[in-house]
């Protein structure tokens, strides 16, 4: 990725082929977000690329089947 990314946008962490929202960048590093599970995660800014509107769909969908399953569990 050229510019580093804005907080709040979506990139694919492209080396563990995961979506997340940017929560930080400094020092060409790239703090990330989980959409489903919360969980942070640290990329390197070239290891990153916009998310497309398919990684985005991707994502929203696994993080409605987690809530399903969360839910049936009760």
């Amino acid at each position: 990725m050229n510019a580093a990314p804005e907080a709040g946008t979506w990139v694919v962490d492209v080396r563990r082929d995961r979506v997340g929202e940017v929560v930080e960048v400094s020092d060409g590093r790239v703090s990330l977000r989980d959409l489903t599970s919360r969980e942070e995660w640290e990329a390197l800014s070239c290891d990153v690329r916009p998310a497309t509107a398919n990684d985005e769909l991707r994502a929203k969908v696994a993080d409605l089947n987690h809530r399903s399953v969360r839910r049936q569990a009760r």
